[in-house]
């Protein structure tokens, strides 16, 4: 009986099975790297799944219709692409791994349509462009930094204008985002980016700025 299973198998069927885990391990290598919603067995599990449902909607839609599962893979993904994706106060984290996901379940489905060629060379350039594009952001962060302060003070303390002289001090720039008046205390908050020496010496300030009640940094607002 096993015999006859393993006889209806067809070899570049089996020969998809494997290639497709081997790329999706080798995408979510890097997630799982940096400690992503979706690792290895996540992505490894997305590729897979596109190419069988590519191999199976190439069956079953012959000859009329070959692409009738297949279509539907990318809307499938969506809501586990949507999943990962956590929106902050300021910011929204997982667009990436989400944009992982959906270059996964194309991997998957080019490789259940036998383009192996067209699979390794968009994982190379998938894995150049998250490793190497990584490394760029680090260094323009470097330069460029963007935080957003949440900065509470006495009303008789500093004007609201004070409040934003403090930035143009140390040479950041900034936009004011919220200002709220809780009957003696005053909360606003901005949006500062420059280098991080400069931001660095701002909080440094407002720490030991008895004048200033509270305050809180955001890194990395969207």
């Amino acid at each position: 009986m096993e015999q006859t299973i393993f006889q209806n198998i067809e070899e570049h069927q089996l020969l998809k099975v494997i290639i497709s885990v081997v790329i999706g391990a080798l995408l979510g290598l890097e997630r799982e790297y940096r400690h992503k919603a979706a690792g290895m067995r996540t992505l490894t599990l997305i590729c897979l799944g596109s190419t069988l449902f590519t191999i199976l909607s190439v069956e079953l839609g012959y000859p009329g219709s070959p692409d009738r599962v297949a279509s539907n893979i990318l809307t499938g993904v969506g809501f586990i692409g949507a999943g990962v994706i956590f929106k902050g106060d300021f910011s929204i984290d997982g667009i990436t791994t989400a944009a992982t996901i959906w270059i996964a379940s194309a991997l998957g489905i080019a490789i259940g349509c036998s383009h192996y060629v067209l699979a390794g060379l968009s994982l190379v350039v998938v894995l150049i462009l998250l490793m190497g594009l990584k490394l760029l952001e680090k260094y323009i962060s470097s330069i460029n930094e963007k935080r957003v302060y949440r900065i509470l003070y006495h009303r008789d303390r500093y004007t609201n204008h004070e409040i934003a002289e403090f930035f143009n001090r140390f040479g950041l720039k900034h936009k004011q985002l919220q200002y709220i008046r809780k009957e003696l205390i005053i909360e606003e908050k901005y949006e500062a980016s420059g280098s991080v020496r400069a931001i660095e010496e701002l909080n440094t300030f407002l720490l030991n700025n008895n004048n200033i009640h509270h305050f809180e940094v955001q890194n990395n607002p969207l």
